[in-house]
């Protein structure tokens, strides 16, 4: 089993449990390493962000935390930044960079939200036409590509978050393929490390994780880098989808994961797990 976590949440955020408990149950399921990887705070109001005042208070709390299990486990200090997010991506030990939302004129609507939200957005914005709003949506992971301090793409095709029980894509569309395809390639240019990303499946909204196994293919086969993260919101959660995800990777072709040793990813075979 790979283990190391750098996508999880706790009560800083909208997780369930505190940056301790995350920890504990990490080394209580045989990982080596966690990382917490806090929401930053967003322009508007936002439930499932830090309040920015509150950051100075997070990073304490990890530095305690990294401090009194130290030893035995290693915490890392990360942000879950999202592209339209309020602060820079600085001051954290990695970077997960997500996109939640698609940026229409002064409207910032969620792909994370509801089904319903998902339907009014292809409606609304994009005369029904979702092939056009998923080249709007991978169009913004140009942008993602270019932040340095950037060092992982969280959730690549989150749009399809409903996907398995409304359909709202055609993930086999040309026009949709090509679009993601351009931002992989943007992505993988640029040294971006890609997660596998089994967070929907613990909260019961889909039965794969991200990305799509045709995507995860298309990273493949241009030599992308990935790592396996569960998203976890609570103790619970934290190797969910782990050993599914490890053989999807190796289904699709890959013989290395990518971890973080505190300072830089490096590679580690596969084929061990």
């Amino acid at each position: 089993m790979f283990t190391q976590n750098l996508h999880s949440h706790s009560t800083f955020d909208d997780g369930q449990n505190t940056i301790e408990e995350m920890a504990l149950a990490a080394q209580a399921a045989g990982l080596t390493s966690i990382g917490i990887s806090v929401h930053t705070p967003m322009p508007h109001p936002a439930c499932w962000t830090i309040d920015a005042a509150r950051l100075p208070d997070y990073f304490a709390e990890v530095r305690r935390v990294k401090e009194r299990l130290r030893g035995t486990i290693d915490v890392f200090c990360g942000a879950e930044w999202d592209l339209h997010s309020a602060i820079a991506p600085t001051g954290f030990d990695y970077v997960i960079g997500s996109v939640h939302h698609i940026a229409i004129g002064n409207d910032l609507p969620c792909v994370d939200n509801t089904a319903e939200e998902t339907r009014r957005i292809i409606r609304q914005h994009y005369e029904g036409d979702a092939d056009l709003m998923a080249e709007a949506y991978f169009r913004q992971y140009l942008t993602l590509a270019k932040i340095d301090e950037v060092k992982i793409v969280g959730h690549l095709d989150l749009l399809t978050k409903f996907d398995e029980s409304c359909a709202f894509f055609d993930e086999a569309s040309p026009r949709y393929l090509a679009a993601a395809t351009s931002a992989i390639d943007a992505l993988i240019a640029a040294g971006k490390v890609f997660e596998i990303n089994s967070g929907a499946i613990s909260r019961g909204y889909r039965t794969t994780p991200y990305p799509s196994k045709a995507l995860l293919r298309v990273i493949s086969e241009r030599g992308g880098k990935i790592t396996i993260s569960s998203d976890a919101h609570r103790v619970e959660d934290i190797i969910c989808g782990f050993t599914d995800s490890a053989a999807l990777a190796r289904d699709c072709g890959f013989t290395e994961l990518w971890r973080f040793d505190g300072k830089d990813f490096v590679p580690e075979p596969l084929n061990d797990m």
